[in-house]
């Protein structure tokens, strides 16, 4: 088996893909918004509250437009072998509550771990009238048993938990149901919903989606560190440590930075999300609120 290197730098367009205020809504309810407390986050879960005009969580971008390439253009590697290592998210403007995007994706790089490979798949969201790009995504993907290929490991990681106490801790439940709801989104993935079906990979029950978190991860950063703004987000990084259960806590530390912030989310000891990097797109205390930029309806 092996990794189709040649397919590198390759683009492929996809079809367009549109979304509206229903879609935004349920991004931001499966990812906790309104659940401690129903008369918040309300520019994220309503539409039509008086005086408050409907806003979309940054981390939507992860559900818009594909996933950034077949496996046939990957390789002849078994989806079995797959891990979803981490994801990235880089906002060009605060999304709208409807439009329309082309994904143009592909293998952006190709690791060699030892054992293990790591492919990075890039998708960049075009508006689709003017192709302007609205929002790019880099997904991580360990690639289990295909290291050893003689490849160049990749650059080397500098993140490091800051020596000091974080600036804010955020515990936020998830609910019993928080996967049923998430899959809504598109990812029906039966890992989070068979039971069987995870008792065949090793877990007791379905686990929650790693990208779920992550989107709980960025309403705390967004709540803390960017006064609850889109237009103050730039980029969001994460990489996928330890699984996560419907109905667990998570505990969001984050350490502000100048350009930002880093943060990790724990379940209990438990690393979950690790070397967690948010930057500002406008820095919260210049921004000046206005209207998002639409994608094409």
């Amino acid at each position: 088996m092996a990794i189709h290197q040649e397919n590198i730098g390759k683009r492929r367009e996809g079809a367009p893909f549109s979304w509206d205020s229903r879609d935004a809504l349920l991004y931001a309810v499966s990812v906790g918004a309104g659940s401690r407390n129903q008369l918040e986050n309300l520019a994220f879960t309503t539409e039509n509250s008086r005086g408050i005009e409907q806003q979309v969580l940054p981390t939507f971008a992860v559900v818009l437009g594909g996933s950034g390439g077949s496996m046939d253009e990957l390789g002849d590697f078994k989806l079995s072998q797959i891990l979803h290592g981490g994801q990235s998210i880089t906002l060009h403007r605060s999304l709208a509550t409807r439009g329309t995007v082309i994904p143009v994706s592909g293998m952006s790089a190709v690791h060699d771990r030892g054992r293990n490979a790591v492919i990075e798949l890039s998708t960049e969201l075009l508006d689709a009238q003017t192709r302007e790009p609205v929002a790019t995504s880099v997904t991580t993907m360990i690639i289990r048993g295909e290291g050893g290929f003689g490849g160049q490991s990749g650059p080397a990681e500098s993140w490091s938990v800051p020596e000091r106490t974080a600036d804010a801790a955020i515990v936020q439940r998830t609910s019993l149901d928080q996967a049923l709801i998430y899959r809504l989104n598109g990812d029906r993935n039966p890992l989070h919903s068979d039971p069987q079906l995870a008792g065949m990979v090793g877990f007791e029950k379905p686990i929650l989606h790693g990208l779920c978190t992550m989107g709980f991860a960025g309403r705390a950063v967004l709540e803390n560190i960017a006064d609850s703004d889109p237009g103050n987000f730039g980029s969001l990084s994460v990489r996928f440590a330890s699984p996560v259960v419907p109905g667990d806590e998570l505990t969001t530390s984050i350490w502000k930075t100048e350009t930002g912030a880093l943060f990790q989310v724990r379940v209990g000891d438990t690393v979950v999300l690790d070397r967690g990097t948010y930057t500002h797109r406008t820095p919260p205390a210049a921004h000046s609120t206005g209207q998002p930029v639409a994608a094409t309806a």
